[in-house]
């Protein structure tokens, strides 16, 4: 088992089986893991979509993408307000194990919501504009619930990057390839 943060996201989503198409892009400078989560309903081919870019749905399908965050505000400057949910923590003590357990669960919850959400705003004409919506009490009570069955994991995961390489292990891996930078 791994104890980096971007690692445990992506194993456990592997496990978790979601609903929607992700990908997970991570930003050593600003000690930020961005989470991004995807999925589609399939529609009439008649109907169409515009989104926030001015471009239009393929026919028969509409896609929906959105954004969580986790970052450390000592490295990173984040409008929680971008994000379906901006969490912050501090990236050398590292975020609990159960805590990113309740968000995953969280976020297959609420795009499964999602799903229903948009195919109920795609068959309502005068809808002005569809977004999922994170609801924090029902992860606060998962996290309480997790806790109370002792199934909430408090071991700590941290964000460990690339960049976050030692100089000692630089000139260590240097040395594998006989002084020799590669390019």
């Amino acid at each position: 088992m791994t104890d980096s943060l971007i690692d445990y996201i992506d194993d456990e989503l592997k496990k978790l089986l979601p609903n929607f198409k992700w990908r997970l892009v991570k930003d050593s400078k600003k000690k930020m893991i961005e989470l991004y989560v995807t999925f589609h309903v399939e529609t009439e081919n008649d109907i169409q979509v515009q989104d926030a870019l001015g471009q239009n749905n393929e026919p028969g399908i509409v896609q929906f993408e959105d954004v969580l965050c986790f970052y450390d505000p000592a490295y990173s400057h984040v409008k929680p307000q971008n994000y379906l949910t901006a969490i912050s923590f501090d990236s050398h003590a590292g975020l609990e194990k159960g805590y990113v357990d309740a968000v995953l669960r969280q976020i297959n919850l609420t795009t499964k919501q999602g799903m229903v959400d948009l195919r109920e705003f795609l068959e309502d004409d005068f809808a002005g504009e569809f977004k999922l919506n994170w609801n924090e009490k029902n992860t606060d009570s998962l996290i309480q619930t997790m806790k109370d069955t002792g199934r909430y994991d408090d071991t700590k995961l941290k964000m460990i990057l690339e960049d976050d390489q030692s100089f000692f292990e630089k000139l260590t891996e240097d040395d594998e390839h006989d002084g020799v930078e590669r390019v």
